[in-house]
């Protein structure tokens, strides 16, 4: 570096330290997808027992279903079987909404890990967890959404949901838009595992 790149260097330096932070005028308070997460993990883990028991009770003996034992935001390494990634993989906007709203669609993957040595009897776990998910979040009153809940997950060390803001962010559906059964597959010690999903859609507008 010459002297004239050492002079402007300084000057720069000296001129940042004057600099004040600009306070940022926020036009929307929208949260997204986050607290969304959060609300449907703590309604999946409050209302899978309620479901589990419609479907146990005309389940063969011995076959009921156990409730999940583990959810989750990402997909990884599944330690405590049975269990549930929850994403929220896509978020669409109206670009014909009125411009002091972000109306958005907020569509989620729900995927199930579990196993079995039976491929015939895990074919239909999958079909009967699919179904107890679904009865879950079909059943779920959208008020929950506004309600804190009791929520077990590492990321929210304290317990409990922060609910979304009625003055901020309206729930307007939730859609159950496809299963999958997912693909059948071994496991180490001659074990079975499957994936089956529900994806779903939440339609809502945000101020």
């Amino acid at each position: 570096m010459n002297d004239e790149q050492t002079k402007r260097h300084q000057f720069i330096i000296h001129r940042s330290a004057f600099i004040v932070p600009r306070n940022m005028n926020q036009r929307y308070q929208a949260t997204f997808a986050k607290p969304l997460v959060n609300q449907l993990i703590a309604i999946l883990q409050r209302d899978q027992q309620a479901a589990l028991d419609i479907l146990n009770a005309v389940r063969p003996a011995g076959r009921e279903l156990l409730p999940f034992a583990a959810f989750y935001k990402e997909a990884g390494t599944v330690q405590n079987w049975p269990a549930i990634v929850l994403v929220p993989q896509e978020i669409s906007f109206d670009a014909n909404s009125d411009a002091d709203l972000r109306t958005q669609s907020v569509r989620f993957i729900c995927a199930m890990a579990i196993a079995g040595t039976d491929p015939e009897f895990l074919a239909e776990d999958a079909m009967d967890y699919l179904r107890a998910v679904d009865i879950v979040l079909t059943s779920a009153p959208l008020a929950d959404f506004y309600t804190a809940l009791a929520i077990d997950h590492r990321t929210v060390p304290d317990g409990q949901t922060t609910a979304l803001d009625p003055a901020v962010s309206r729930v307007l559906d939730l859609r159950v838009t496809r299963h999958d059964l997912g693909v059948l597959v071994a496991r180490r010690g001659g074990s079975l595992a499957r994936g089956p999903q529900i994806e779903f859609v939440v339609e809502m507008e945000e101020r």
